[in-house]
């Protein structure tokens, strides 16, 4: 009996043993290929496209996301392609891949979805910005080899971000009607002050990096724009603010809207020219002076119109028959004319190079004699014969849009505010989550 048990206990131990390593082979299969080698070269682990070089939370980056970023970047930006280029940008791509997953994290968390027209939508929006027509980007990323998703992420990522701290900023912060007010009375205040239209590559102070770590940092960017790299791709890829998503623009500002440092510097840059970085409470800026001008309060958008518009000429020197004949054509014209197909046909018979249709952007712009006439006659009305110095002219109102209206302006002006408290939040909600972010960076 007692041998029968030995045997039988043998023969389980045996397949224990046998069944545990199978279980170790495969384990050791499972990590060889997914854990990169510990010896070896720096160089061909750089090079190499396989492997997981950080783990944020529960999802991980891997070496073909890093050096697809790192492409990517490189072509939009600009910068010299070449391997110490992706040295020494290496770690803000890194910087860059993890924020965006810890935005698509939180985004989830928060029931926040970016839907494809969206990203399409977003995408298109950066085509045109950069020149380019609807679905070139993918063409031209593809010519590099760089795979699309690689930028379909980073746009997904920041329209993610951007909806989710629009809506902390609606259920944390109200603009009342005093706030409008109170920033419609500083607007007039301010009338006939200089404006800056600015842009901005924002890099924060890091918490486990010294103030002169990120100096370095800064004056590196600031080196690549003088060298000719793109400031709005550099700011889409590496800047810590809510102005990334729009190539780091700002819009128009006044010296007394910015840090009181940076005031002084930015009244007396040129058009077109870059700040040295400026180390400001939370980090340092790089700003770039897109435009500037003179502050004409709250301003009432103008109608817009599209006016066909018909001229009889007359020689210079007229003899009054002659002024007399062309007044009475424009008279039979003025009321025989019912809509602008038929005051484009009359042009045409006339064969004046200035009769024809014309776009009016701002109807405050043209003559007062017209100005008068175009503000109050009906759509699709010839007005009366107009004499000019050198014939008669004819318009019709084609198409009129409205000016902005009072309530139109103050919800501009909520939009503005909303806008200035969407920078504070995003820089601190990004900061709050990746202080309570998991991460393992292996690189």
């Amino acid at each position: 009996m007692t041998r029968e048990i030995y045997e039988k206990l043998s023969k389980y131990s045996i397949k224990l043993i046998r069944s545990n390593m199978r279980f170790l082979i495969v384990i050791s299969i499972y990590l060889t290929l997914i854990v990169p080698p510990l010896a070896g070269s720096a160089q061909s682990y750089s090079t190499t496209r396989q492997g997981i070089i950080a783990v944020v939370n529960d999802d991980i980056i891997s070496q073909f996301d890093f050096s697809d970023r790192i492409k990517l970047v490189i072509l939009t930006s600009g910068l010299p392609n070449n391997e110490n280029t992706a040295k020494r940008i290496s770690a803000q791509i890194l910087r860059g891949l993890i924020n965006d997953k810890l935005k698509l994290q939180e985004a989830k968390r928060l029931g926040i979805k970016v839907s494809q027209a969206e990203l399409t939508a977003a995408i298109v929006k950066i085509e045109k910005t950069n020149g380019l027509s609807k679905g070139k980007m993918r063409e031209l990323l593809e010519k590099r080899s760089i795979n699309f998703r690689t930028f379909e992420h980073q746009v997904e990522a920041q329209t993610a971000w951007n909806k989710a701290v629009v809506r902390k900023v609606l259920s944390t912060k109200k603009i009342s009607e005093e706030d409008i007010d109170n920033a419609i009375a500083e607007i007039e205040l301010n009338k006939g002050k200089p404006e800056y239209n600015v842009s901005e590559i924002f890099i924060p102070f890091y918490y486990n990096k010294s103030a002169k770590k990120t100096n370095q940092i800064a004056m590196r960017m600031y080196s690549q724009i003088q060298r000719g790299a793109n400031f709005a791709a550099l700011a889409r890829a590496f800047s810590q603010s809510a102005t990334a998503a729009r190539g780091g623009n700002l819009g128009w500002i006044r010296s007394d809207q910015i840090q009181q440092n940076f005031s002084g510097i930015i009244s007396k840059m040129k058009i077109n020219t870059t700040s040295v970085p400026l180390e400001g409470d939370d980090g340092y800026y790089i700003l770039k002076l897109l435009d500037k001008r003179t502050s004409r309060g709250v301003t009432i958008e103008k109608a817009r119109i599209t006016l066909q518009q018909l001229f009889l000429p007359l020689r210079i020197n007229p003899s009054r028959k002659e002024v007399e004949s062309a007044a009475n054509r424009a008279n039979r014209i003025s009321s025989n004319t019912k809509n602008c197909s038929s005051l484009n046909l009359k042009g045409q018979e006339v064969g004046s190079r200035q009769s024809g249709r014309l776009e009016v952007d701002d109807i405050s712009q043209l003559p007062n004699n017209i100005k008068t006439i175009v503000q109050n006659i009906d759509l699709s009305k010839a007005s009366r014969p107009i004499r000019m110095r050198t014939g008669f002219l004819i318009v019709m109102v084609c198409k009129r849009s409205a000016s902005t209206s009072k309530k139109n302006i103050r919800t501009k002006i909520k939009n503005m505010l909303l806008q200035q408290q969407a920078i504070i939040t995003d820089r601190s909600m990004l900061r709050n989550i990746r202080r309570a972010a998991f991460l393992n960076i292996r690189r």
